[in-house]
């Protein structure tokens, strides 16, 4: 019997390092998945950059927070819950000047986001390289799908939890610049070589010209010519011209005429003095 209470002790103690094995097992796992998590993370917005493009001032990597997931996900165009997206607004708001004015910098033209706005259309269209060859065939279509995502997905989304850069920033639009990013980064290198008209872009690029500013003259002729204007026709003369009257005009060129009447006082006539018709 005391040998046999003795086993049953043995087994527990054995059972209980057992368990302490398989807990210090999990704690490494999960330790190792938090590190694997927050170096994708760090190492996303450099990852989506174009190798071309020079190193941001401003990453995420910089400032781990938790809503930095929401926004890199809302600039690839996913959908966020209201809850996520009421959160995020609630964690920027809390964010000191510092922190608030890198994220302004993250959206601006040499922040990661344009690199992300180019990495979308990398993917849409399944390239490693914008150009204008990419427009033949079904590219126009994948355009306007790349536009409705931008336009009606991810430029409302950002809107509602950015607006708190505003208290820093009153120039701050998240709209203009996530445009303009579109303009630069994938309208002017998929229009760098158009030749011909393309009707079904006439909503795209009329809005480009609205709501963003200093458009480049040879980004400007590309438009004109996939809206079906021809640039040379601000160079030619207008078909009907207004015809300007000069002052000098006067009625001293027109033919004189002469009026007389007679005098019911006197019997001689007298002639008028002569004037103009």
């Amino acid at each position: 019997m005391i040998f046999g209470k003795k086993s049953s002790i043995g087994n527990v103690f054995y059972d209980v390092q057992c368990v302490e094995k398989e807990k210090k097992k999990s704690r490494s796992i999960l330790r190792q998945l938090s590190q694997l998590s927050r170096r994708s993370i760090d190492s996303l917005s450099s990852t989506l950059s174009s190798p071309r493009t020079p190193s941001p001032r401003a990453t995420f990597s910089d400032y781990p927070n938790p809503c930095e997931l929401i926004l890199l996900s809302a600039l690839q165009a996913h959908v966020i819950s209201g809850d996520d997206m009421r959160n995020c607004s609630t964690e920027i708001q809390s964010l000191t000047l510092s922190e608030k004015q890198k994220l302004v910098n993250f959206f601006k033209s040499d922040g990661d986001a344009s690199g992300i706005i180019e990495n979308n259309a990398f993917k849409a269209f399944n390239c490693s390289n914008l150009s204008s060859d990419l427009l033949k065939d079904e590219g126009a279509e994948l355009l306007e799908q790349l536009w409705l995502k931008m336009n009606n997905l991810v430029i409302p989304t950002l809107q509602s939890m950015c607006f708190p850069l505003n208290e820093i920033d009153a120039s701050f639009d998240v709209q203009t610049l996530i445009l303009t990013a579109f303009r630069d980064r994938v309208l002017a290198k998929l229009l760098q070589d158009v030749d011909q008209e393309f009707p079904q872009l006439k909503s795209i690029l009329l809005t480009i010209l609205v709501e963003t500013e200093e458009i480049p003259a040879s980004l400007k002729t590309k438009i004109d010519i996939c809206l079906g204007k021809n640039p040379s026709s601000s160079n030619t003369k207008p078909r009907y011209q207004k015809k300007i009257r000069s002052k000098t005009d006067s009625c001293l060129s027109s033919k004189r005429k002469s009026v007389s009447w007679m005098d019911d006082m006197q019997d001689n006539s007298r002639k008028s003095s002569t004037f103009c018709s």
